[in-house]
C-alpha cells in the first residue's frame, strides 16, 4: 500500500491524538505545548456542547468526572461524524452499548430522555391542529397522532433524577413518558399509566380503525365490564390529547 502524502499523515496522526492522547503520540511536527493546548480546546468544545444538550447529566458530574467521561466519549471508535448536531446522538449510542459508570445505571435511559427533548426542539417538521375537531370526530372518523410525539418506556425514573436522587436499582414496572412538541414549539413531559400508552400507541400504529373501534377493540382485551363506559372514559382522553397538540386531525375511513 503506498505511503501516504505528509500532509494526510500529520492530519491523520494530528486527529488520532486527539481522539486518543495515551495510545497515540503526538505527531513530530508539532510542539508538546501547542498540542496539549489543542487537545484542551478541542475536549472544552465537546464537554460544552454535551452539557448543553443533557444538563441533568451535566449537573450529575463534577469538572474533572465530567471531562473524563468526555473524553472516553470521544476515545470510542464509533463516535466518527464529523457534524456537531450529531453528536448528541453518537452520545447517547455510546452510553447504550457501553457501561460508562457504574454508579449511574440509569445514565443510557436519562441521556436517551433528554435527547428526546432535545430532537424534538431541533425537529424541522411543521404542525398545525384542526380546532373544529369535536368528540364526533374523535369517535366517528380516525384520529391521526402528531408526529411529533414519542412514547417511551423506562426502567428508572428518568422525570425524577437529579444531584440529590440518583436510583441505584430499576423501577418494579416500566414508567410510560409522553414527549411531544405542540404548534408553538414547545415541548411537554407526561407520565402515563400503561392503558393510556397503549391507546396512545395504538393510535400511533393506527390506519383504520376510528376511535370508537380503537377504544372498543381495547375494551374488549381487557375484558371491560361496561364497554360503553370504558369508551367514554378513553373518550376524555383522545379530548385531552386534541387540546394538547397530541392528535391534531382525523380523517375519515
Amino acid at each position: 500500500m503506498p505511503n501516504k502524502p505528509t500532509f494526510k499523515q500529520a492530519q491523520v496522526d494530528f486527529a488520532a491524538h486527539i481522539r486518543n492522547p495515551e495510545a497515540n503520540k503526538i505527531p513530530d511536527q508539532i510542539e508538546h505545548r501547542r498540542m496539549a493546548i489543542y487537545l484542551e480546546l478541542f475536549i472544552n468544545s465537546i464537554a460544552g456542547l454535551l452539557a448543553g444538550s443533557f444538563p441533568v447529566i451535566r449537573s450529575l458530574y463534577k469538572e474533572t468526572a465530567w471531562k473524563n467521561l468526555v473524553r472516553d466519549f470521544y476515545r470510542m471508535e464509533n463516535n466518527k461524524t464529523p457534524h456537531f448536531p450529531e453528536i448528541p446522538r453518537e452520545f447517547v449510542e455510546y452510553l447504550k452499548h457501553r457501561q460508562a459508570d457504574p454508579n449511574k445505571p440509569f445514565l443510557y435511559e436519562l441521556a436517551h430522555y433528554e435527547w428526546i427533548e432535545l430532537h424534538l426542539e431541533k425537529h424541522n417538521i411543521e404542525i398545525n391542529k384542526n380546532p373544529a375537531i369535536d368528540t364526533n370526530d374523535l369517535l366517528m372518523a380516525i384520529p391521526e397522532v402528531s408526529p411529533l410525539v414519542k412514547v417511551q418506556a423506562y426502567q428508572f425514573p428518568v422525570h425524577q433524577i437529579k444531584a440529590s436522587n440518583q436510583p441505584k436499582q430499576p423501577l418494579d414496572q416500566p414508567l410510560f413518558m409522553l414527549i411531544w412538541r405542540d404548534t408553538e414549539y414547545q415541548v411537554h413531559f407526561s407520565e402515563l399509566n400503561p392503558f393510556s400508552a397503549l391507546l396512545l400507541e395504538t393510535l400511533i400504529n393506527n390506519k383504520k380503525a376510528t376511535g370508537q373501534q380503537v377504544l372498543e377493540t381495547l375494551g374488549e382485551q381487557h375484558q371491560h365490564p361496561d364497554l360503553a363506559q370504558f369508551v367514554q372514559f378513553g373518550l376524555q382522553t383522545l379530548n385531552q390529547w386534541h387540546q394538547q397538540d397530541i392528535i391534531l386531525t382525523v380523517k375519515n375511513k
